[in-house]
């Protein structure tokens, strides 16, 4: 549902340009541009049956967003955006027969096609943002189990296993906004906000399923963006 919400809400962005006012002409048609950002989402449990975890692998990581595009128009500017976290950590304990856990080191690396719709003045320019793009899920994950053969309260665990390797490419629509305050004739600080809404997978064969990531991941962040 969030998915095909936020493909729409792109699509208006898209139309609603055309009535938006035109910003001042820019002295170049190119920017390229980066930021620190920080990435968060939630995730819920997958299911109550003993052999599911009892929570879901959310977090909270810092990251970086890197960007080039140009202007199609006055108003209307095309681009490509990389955004790249660090790993957050999440432990999930399954009490089954014997209790274990799962320690999870999960990010999305999303890299995004995008339609600016550009307002304001020469100096102050606000960007209302719509596109879409991949995702490649990768989670690097290991195991520990309850140790002894009765249980004890609270458990105790042996050590972790080796770390493997999770990953799965997906879609992801995004919507947000951006304000360009000019610093200079070329620079602009830009603080922006990104809302990704990523197409989780639904399969229980899937890995990551059990992880329980929730579908909308917010990256709000504050960079520079130079124009040619």
């Amino acid at each position: 549902m969030t998915f095909h919400l936020a493909r729409s809400l792109a699509a208006v962005v898209v139309v609603g340009a055309l009535g938006i006012p035109s910003a001042d002409a820019q002295d170049g048609g190119v920017y390229v541009g980066g930021a620190g950002m920080l990435s968060t989402q939630g995730s819920h449990r997958q299911g109550t049956a003993p052999s599911l975890p009892k929570t879901g692998a959310g977090g909270t990581a810092i990251g970086a967003t890197v960007e080039a595009g140009g202007l199609l128009t006055r108003r209307i500017a095309l681009g490509v955006e990389l955004s790249f976290p660090d790993r957050f950590t999440a432990v999930q304990q399954t009490d089954h027969a014997r209790v274990f856990q799962h320690e999870s080191r999960h990010r999305d690396m999303i890299i995004s096609g995008l339609v600016r719709a550009i307002a304001g003045s020469r100096r102050v320019r606000l960007g209302i943002v719509g596109g879409g793009g991949v995702v490649q899920e990768n989670t690097r994950q290991r195991r520990r189990d309850q140790v002894g053969p009765f249980p004890t309260f609270p458990p105790v665990f042996g050590p972790y296993s080796d770390e493997y390797s999770l990953s799965r490419w997906t879609l992801a629509a995004l919507a947000g906004a951006d304000v360009e305050i000019m610093i200079a004739r070329h620079v602009a600080i830009v603080p922006q906000m990104r809302v990704h809404f990523v197409r989780r997978s639904d399969d229980t064969t899937v890995p990551s399923w059990a992880l329980g990531l929730d579908s909308v991941v917010l990256r709000p962040a504050i960079g520079v963006r130079a124009m040619f």
